[in-house]
């Protein structure tokens, strides 16, 4: 049975909901994990749940200075980086027109400038280690719809980004992988179906993306919940 024995990966958005769902599914398999996000009481009530394996560091990936903090945090503690999820993010919908700009811009930065920092300064650790790139983008990455004006170009930015990094890091054999998820049964939506994703399944496909094969990529993976034909049009 594949496990991350050995390895050391780097969570963002890890306080709850699918940062959560991934630090612990990575402490299961054996690995040390880099639990990052802005909340600090959350991520240490997460790392109580595996002592030795967790450690929790605050972090707001929009500030580089933090982010290349939280990369020497890790490096201190455990040596090396094999793995990077990406999964900080945030959504707020209404239309073009009353979208606000704070609100644009906060999906910008943390959506899409906050992965290209936590890439740009944990690139160097990875290529020795031939390591993985997780980005959890979104269905809201390869369609559009009304109110996600914001959104959908943040994760369209976001998909870009990985195809750059796919081709930019191919020669290093550092895996890049793309994870696009439907509704999850998170907080991050007000109003989930009741047949919305879970979170541990979520976390379950970005297991099997790092614990993949030798020569084996999962480069792009679009992730729907199954909807029962009663709520099927």
């Amino acid at each position: 049975m594949a496990d991350l024995q050995g390895k050391v990966a780097i969570v963002t958005g890890a306080s709850k909901g699918l940062g959560a769902a991934v630090t612990r599914r990575f402490a299961q398999g054996g690995a040390k994990v880099v639990a990052a996000a802005r909340s600090h009481d959350r991520l240490k009530s997460l790392s109580r749940e595996y002592p030795e394996q967790i450690l929790p560091i605050p972090c707001d990936v929009t500030q580089s200075e933090q982010v290349q903090s939280l990369i020497k945090a890790a490096v201190e503690e455990f040596g090396s980086i094999d793995i990077l999820v990406n999964n900080a993010g945030v959504g707020r919908f209404s239309s073009v027109q009353e979208l606000t700009e704070k609100d644009w811009d906060e999906m910008m930065d943390i959506n899409l400038k906050g992965v290209f920092l936590t890439c740009k300064h944990t690139i160097p650790y990875l290529i020795p280690q031939k390591g993985h790139i997780v980005n959890i983008s979104s269905v809201a990455g390869t369609v559009t719809f009304p109110g996600g004006g914001g959104y959908c170009a943040s994760k369209f930015g976001l998909m870009a980004l990985s195809e750059v990094l796919t081709q930019e890091l191919k020669k290093d054999e550092v895996k890049v992988h793309t994870l696009c998820p439907g509704s999850i049964q998170t907080d991050f939506s007000e109003n989930p179906k009741s047949y919305a994703l879970e979170a541990e399944q979520v976390a379950e496909a970005v297991w099997t993306m790092v614990t993949a094969p030798a020569g084996v990529i999962y480069n792009q993976v679009i992730m729907r919940p199954q909807v029962p034909p009663q709520f099927q049009k």
